[in-house]
């Protein structure tokens, strides 16, 4: 069965336009779920932004650097809460992900581990870290100038889940590599064992710590989001796909939370750039746990035993 995909009805006037466009802001977008605790969540966030994003440049449809438009918020509106997300894309996480996956679906029997792409990641973490710095920092500089209604506001940090399992937990076997195999057709998860690992149990663990000393270093709250999709992710055993009979309203405790894609074989869960992200199952777990931070600072660490419901 071959759905249409119509952007529109997720992202609104923030879906893709066309390559490289659109901030992709969902109607589950995580911070959606502070307007449980009675805030009126604002959605600055744009899919593919750096740090400079935040800082001084304008990115997509932000006609302003994310400070700035935050700046424009904090004039007229009480300031509750910030939450910043930001350091993958600075690290290009996304585009190491595509290319692990496009050895493994040429049969190449070299992983990304194999090759230093993770080690590559690790040197750029020092840079990212300095960058991420000047990101709250920015941020604590609009927000010292804002109006004093927000003089309370509270600034959370938060890192990222791992989109995939352990090697031992994939439920699909490595074989061969290429792209007929069921990591890559049934799965969307073209990746060699070595590579699962790496991401699990390496680099997200390594941005995690990198991010959780920012935070501590800036006097800001953080909330590790690590094990927030853990026993959901990315073609992990003990979950499925949705399919199109399915009624996905009562199937979230079972489901992945992560989209699936493939790099050059155009498969994926609506755009390329989405693949491997958290779906609407996994962004309504992270606002779960946003929500779990707000309502009492001392909840960590995030996790999926999160509950569903919770108000």
């Amino acid at each position: 069965m071959i759905c249409r995909y119509d952007p529109q009805r997720v992202y609104d006037g923030t879906a893709v336009h066309g390559e490289g466009t659109g901030c992709h802001r969902s109607d589950v977008a995580e911070i959606t779920g502070l307007g449980q605790a009675g805030l009126t969540p604002v959605n600055l966030a744009c899919s593919g932004a750096e740090t400079r994003h935040v800082i001084n440049e304008a990115f997509k449809e932000n006609t302003a650097s994310q400070a700035e438009l935050l700046a424009q918020v904090a004039a007229t509106q009480q300031v509750k809460v910030v939450v910043l997300s930001i350091g993958g894309n600075d690290l290009n996480l996304s585009g190491m992900l595509r290319r692990c996956a496009a050895m493994y679906m040429a049969g190449d029997k070299r992983s990304c581990a194999s090759t230093g792409e993770g080690d590559r990641l690790l040197a750029a973490l020092p840079a990212v870290e300095q960058q991420v710095t000047l990101a709250v920092q920015k941020i604590r500089q609009v927000m010292s100038q804002a109006s004093a209604r927000s003089a309370g506001y509270r600034l959370i940090l938060q890192s990222y889940p791992s989109p995939v399992p352990s090697s031992a937990r994939v439920r699909y076997g490595e074989g061969g590599g290429g792209k007929a195999t069921k990591r890559t057709l049934v799965g969307g998860c073209p990746l060699w064992d070595a590579d699962f690992d790496l991401m699990h149990d390496t680099l997200a663990p390594a941005i995690d710590a990198m991010l959780r000393r920012v935070a501590t270093a800036t006097g800001a709250e953080f909330l590790s989001m690590l094990g927030a999709v853990e026993g959901h992710a990315l073609c992990e055993q003990g979950t499925s796909q949705a399919g199109p009979l399915d009624d996905a309203a009562e199937l979230g405790d079972t489901m992945e939370w992560v989209r699936y894609g493939t790099a050059d074989a155009k498969i994926s869960q609506g755009h390329q750039q989405e693949a491997m992200h958290p779906n609407a199952f996994g962004q309504q777990a992270l606002g779960r746990c946003l929500l779990a931070l707000y309502r009492n600072p001392s909840t960590q660490p995030c996790n999926a035993g999160t509950p569903r419901s919770q108000t």
